[in-house]
């Protein structure tokens, strides 16, 4: 009988994970004693356990290793989408607990489910073994189901759950057909040996249909969680009727891991980009478009910022559709400083719950008269959002531009500068209505400590970011040329001149 063959495991690598798995399974005890009323020692847990991920993440910076029976990659690439989604996790922890308590919202498994959901997106972002890849995506999916439908008492928060959760199990069905023919195509579901396969495969057998037909159904299904036109209906839908520090919480983390997998599903393709290049090329056109001119419509600031995710994630796909390493590091500083815009303007309006939670346009007119702090910090994240300089969202935009340019996509790149003027136009619009002049009277609010934290940290780091944008792009770049190698090195192993 032959021995069972131990898999030779770099615990390093996946120590970020384990620990915030920990953390989870650590809140969901404490709260066994915590009275209802009492949630604060549940945020300093998550946040110590967030810190110490933090810590082993960047102790693997210069680590690139393929491990736990070669369904963990620990790169570059890995360990800033990574600190992104621990970042963003522990902005949203930061202001949760004032919304959920103004909001009547005194359910303790939030936290456990929001750490849940961020190791199933570090999952999501550290593999290129599809099965677990949609392990982690279904992990990071239910727990946002949930989190979506947290005010039980709401017909829209229901409405959005309910949404939510039957689009997503329709896409998820998408990707798994497509994972089911990836491995009929090769025998087995890594997709760091799809140009070997497709190099391999003769024209007019049955693995380049098996090939080509799994490409077009994983692209739909992560098309729907990156909120891509025109997989992204439930997008304003479900931003809107969420609990507002659910839905910053996955403005963020959703597209950081979204794009995570479609950048290393990129660097696997590339025999295929005759394919790969025209999809993606009108996902991006189509998600500018759609995005930015809905955005402009919008009463809603939720909505508005939900189009505004569509429209983002049409920016991201021009780096996926340049496939050169400027498209890569630009994609992975615009995840970073995406990250820090979202939570930061949700955060905002998660203010908004002492008004009755109301987002509208209308409701926000005047927030300075409440609240100049947050008038200021949102001011500064919507200029952010609208790409004005000095601030990291014109970088990211600069980045992705040129690598349109770069890539001979200058349709592209003329696309991505009228829209973003479009875009601005809303950005300004909701901006405005900040310093105008409230319709009825206003009470000072105080911003708590913690508001205050997340806030500071959000404007703060897109500022330095904007100002010395090379704090982030010379780390960008490193995992870009890694990224670039490693597509190189497959092409060269089976056989193909990219």
């Amino acid at each position: 009988m032959e021995a069972f063959l131990k898999p030779e495991i770099t615990w390093s690598a996946l120590a970020p994970i384990g620990i915030v798995v920990a953390t989870a399974l650590l809140t969901l005890v404490v709260e066994l004693f915590l009275p209802r009323t009492q949630r604060t020692p549940l945020i300093v847990v998550g946040l110590l356990g967030l810190s110490i991920a933090a810590y082993f993440q960047f102790a693997v910076w210069q680590i690139s290793v393929v491990t736990f029976g070669e369904t963990i990659v620990s790169d570059a690439l890995g360990t800033i989408l990574c600190l992104a989604i621990l970042g963003a996790t522990a902005l949203t922890l930061l202001f949760s607990e004032e919304y959920l308590q103004a909001r009547g919202l005194r359910y303790g498994e939030f936290y456990p489910l929001l750490l849940f959901a961020s190791a199933g997106a570090m999952a999501m972002a550290t593999t290129t073994n599809m099965i677990v890849m949609f392990i982690g995506l279904e992990t990071l999916s239910l727990s946002l189901y949930v989190l979506s439908g947290l005010s039980r008492t709401e017909a829209r928060s229901e409405e959005s759950a309910l949404k939510y959760f039957l689009l997503g199990a329709f896409a998820s069905a998408f990707l798994l057909y497509g994972i089911a023919l990836l491995y009929g195509a090769q025998g087995n579901v890594d997709i760091r040996y799809l140009p070997e396969t497709w190099a391999s495969a003769k024209q007019g057998d049955a693995s380049v249909a098996l090939l080509t037909a799994s490409v077009v159904l994983l692209l739909i299904g992560l098309g729907f969680k990156a909120s891509l036109v025109p997989f992204h209906l439930w997008t304003p839908d479900v931003y809107q009727g969420a609990p507002t520090v659910a839905t910053a919480y996955m403005s963020a983390v959703v597209k950081v891991a979204a794009f995570g997998v479609l950048i290393r599903l990129m660097v696997s393709v590339a025999p295929l980009w005759e394919l790969w290049t025209p999809l993606v090329w009108w996902l991006s056109v189509l998600s500018m478009v759609v995005g930015n001119a809905a955005g402009l419509i919008q009463r809603d600031a939720k909505r508005m910022l939900a189009y505004s995710s569509v429209a983002h994630a049409g920016y991201l796909a021009i780096g996926l559709v340049s496939a050169n390493a400027t498209g890569v590091a630009g994609m992975i500083y615009y995840l970073g400083a995406y990250s820090l815009m979202t939570v930061g303007a949700f955060g905002v309006l998660s203010l908004m719950a002492r008004a009755g939670d109301t987002t509208t346009v209308e409701a926000l007119q005047g927030l300075y008269r409440r609240s100049p702090f947050a008038a200021h910090a949102m001011a500064i994240l919507m200029l952010s959002l609208a790409g004005i300089p000095p601030t990291a969202g014109f970088w990211g935009k600069w980045y992705l531009f040129f690598a349109a340019i770069e890539a001979n996509q200058t349709l592209l790149a003329l696309v991505l500068a009228l829209t973003s003027v479009i875009g601005a136009a809303y950005y300004l619009r909701l901006t405005f209505s900040l310093y105008a002049e409230p319709r009825v009277a206003t009470v000072p609010w105080r911003v708590p400590a913690p508001m205050v934290a997340c806030l500071l940290a959000c404007i703060l780091g897109l500022i330095g970011l904007g100002v010395l944008p090379a704090s982030l792009t010379d780390a960008a770049k490193d995992a870009a040329r890694q990224v670039q190698a490693e597509t190189a090195n497959s092409a060269l192993q089976a056989g193909f001149n990219p």
